[in-house]
């Protein structure tokens, strides 16, 4: 019998009606452990009662006891009152009792929603979840309870405290849970003596396409290959290979409208730093870390980034993204198309006739075909020694002087189009230079358009 099961647990230990609702939480549904808990303790208190007045002596005898047990071991104020008005003396206990489960943390949950509403003041969030990491004697302690008493359909201790503190929250908040992707995570760690609460905000995420119309930067922040970003003499203390890039151009408007502690630049594959990209841009997506500002007047930092950036870089189509997006952009990049402009200086001197009889032997046996690259020699260093199939799609050009050419260039994403002019010592095959049969140079480069 449950009702036994409760007296047995009140002869040893006082706990809240809160957790001795818990402890039969799987019992009964459409309530909570507080109702479960004082439904218990009401029915004993009226089952009792009730046999008090039945007139038979054992009854009677028998429901002054339990009727004192729970007026003094449980502190159950309707059992006291039923001993009052019947003119039965009981032990009050005037003494502070703490619950032997929770030391009265559920009976003091408004303290954890301030300290949440304190935590979370001026940080800009829709939706949010309660995660919690209770001490190990808390859980150890409540094992060894549950053990102790046989008692299988209870529920955790960490698992009611999210669900009371965050259903409180929702209502002084104003706020909705979200299980999947909350943009703030609560996360309370505590003991009976202390506790803390640490606020996890999610990263924003925001879409858009770059043009880098200057040579000489890179796409992300290059540390110093001396101090590795430490700063040292060689890089003027400054920890960059390079004085500046394009995220490093781009990101600072954003940390600053959102109030983010730092970023994270995320592209669509990258160019060279010595390759500009026009044209539509080069998909990207920064992540924005910890933003207490979410809701971002995205139109006026790109006017902002582009008029101190005039010149140099450009944004546009900005959007707001997730983390799904960085993926797919990344695993993706491969699978585009992009096209690219190349001047090339020729070794000799070339007439006309002779560069339209390369034009048309370059179409045959690129256009629709694919080369294979080895990992070319200018970037071994950073990246694996593999062979790599890419597929080059069209391929037009023109002859401006004798030994300078320009070709447009149409390819899979991850071709590398100086190795295929140069050839690369052999490690691109076939070459444009293995076609003219001279040492051909990419002297500039350019990416013209990025489609998916």
């Amino acid at each position: 019998m449950i009702f036994d099961k409760v007296f047995e647990i009140y002869k040893k230990y006082y706990i809240c009606i809160h957790c001795l609702g818990r402890m039969f939480s799987l019992l009964g549904t459409n309530t909570t452990n507080f109702d479960r808990g004082n439904s218990l303790l009401l029915s004993i208190t009226m089952e009792n009662h009730k046999n008090y007045l039945s007139g038979n002596d054992f009854l009677k005898k028998e429901a002054v006891t339990n009727l004192k047990l729970l007026a003094e071991n449980a502190n159950y104020l309707p059992a006291q009152k039923v001993l009052d008005n019947e003119g039965l003396d009981y032990t009050k206990n005037h003494s502070i009792q703490l619950c032997y489960l929770c030391h009265d943390i559920f009976s003091n949950i408004h303290n954890y929603i301030i300290k949440a509403g304190q935590s979370l003041d001026k940080i800009e969030f829709d939706s949010f979840l309660i995660g919690s990491s209770p001490e190990s004697l808390i859980i150890n302690q409540e094992d060894k309870f549950k053990t102790e008493f046989n008692l299988l359909e209870g529920e955790s201790f960490k698992s009611h405290f999210n669900r009371v503190v965050g259903k409180d929250l929702m209502i002084t908040l104003n706020k909705t849970p979200e299980f999947n992707n909350p943009d703030v995570l609560i996360i309370y760690t505590f003991g009976f003596e202390a506790n803390e609460v640490e606020i996890v905000i999610k990263s924003l995420f925001i879409y858009g396409r770059y043009n880098k119309l200057i040579r000489g930067i890179p796409q992300t922040h290059w540390f110093c290959k001396n101090c590795m970003g430490r700063g040292c003499e060689l890089c003027n203390f400054t920890g960059k290979q390079y004085s500046t890039s394009v995220e490093d151009l781009i990101n600072p408007e954003f940390i600053k409208e959102s109030k983010a502690t730092d970023s994270k630049f995320h592209g669509a594959g990258r160019e060279d730093i010595d390759v500009r990209m026009l044209g539509q841009g080069r998909p990207f997506i920064l992540e924005l870390r910890n933003p207490k500002i979410r809701n971002l007047d995205l139109t006026k930092i790109e006017r902002k980034v582009n008029k101190i950036n005039r010149k140099r870089i450009k944004i546009q189509n900005l959007r707001y993204s997730n983390k799904k997006e960085v993926i797919k952009l990344k695993t993706e990049a491969k699978n585009t198309k992009k096209v690219y402009k190349a001047i090339v200086k020729t070794e000799n001197k070339i007439s006309k006739e002779f560069f339209k009889q390369k034009l048309i032997e370059l179409k045959k046996v690129f256009e629709n075909q694919e080369i294979h690259q080895q990992t070319p020699y200018r970037v071994s260093h950073r990246r694996a020694d593999k062979i790599r199939e890419k597929r080059i799609y069209k391929i037009d050009g023109k002859l401006i002087k004798p030994n300078l050419l320009e070709f447009k260039i149409e390819t899979q994403g991850g071709t590398y189009i100086k190795e295929l002019i140069n050839g690369d010592e052999g490690r691109t095959y076939p070459s444009f230079s293995e076609l003219f049969e001279m040492p051909l140079l990419c002297k500039e480069l350019d990416v013209l358009e990025i489609s998916t």
